[in-house]
């Protein structure tokens, strides 16, 4: 998938969100949380994290949360470790495409990403996406 194909689904299947761009970067923001975003596509590396390697041509990642049962039995047994970072040396390869990881820098707050989703990826991960946009609604 690319990042409109991505941005284009967010936008008609969860009505209320709001998008904040900075360059090419997206940060889709609920009305009813607009500290923190529901989704985020990256599209390069930053001072804050490069640890997917996204400076590379037609590269992307899509970070959101999911709900943290869900998280534990996919990636629980990863690290003990708390706080930011707390993924960053286990052993995860952040630059491998086309698979749900824990986010590099907020996995200890049940983020996740996938670096270039396919379509058969991302559809595996909207029952995610669509349960974190419940959470919000209910806010």
């Amino acid at each position: 998938m690319t990042t409109e194909e991505v941005k284009s689904y967010l936008l008609e299947n969860f009505k209320s969100l709001n998008i904040v761009k900075a360059e090419e970067d997206m940060f889709f923001m609920h009305p009813n949380n607009e500290k923190l975003p529901f989704a985020t596509i990256l599209t390069k590396d930053n001072e804050y994290d490069s640890f997917s390697n996204l400076d590379r041509n037609g590269f992307f990642r899509l970070n959101f949360c999911m709900d943290k049962e869900t998280f534990k039995s996919n990636f629980g047994y990863l690290t003990e470790k708390k706080g930011l970072e707390a993924f960053i040396n286990v052993g995860i390869d952040f630059t491998k495409e086309d698979t749900l990881l824990p986010h590099p820098t907020y996995g200890s707050m049940n983020w996740v990403c996938v670096v270039n989703p396919s379509e058969e990826t991302f559809m595996s991960i909207v029952k995610h996406l669509e349960s974190s946009f419940q959470v919000l609604e209910r806010n």
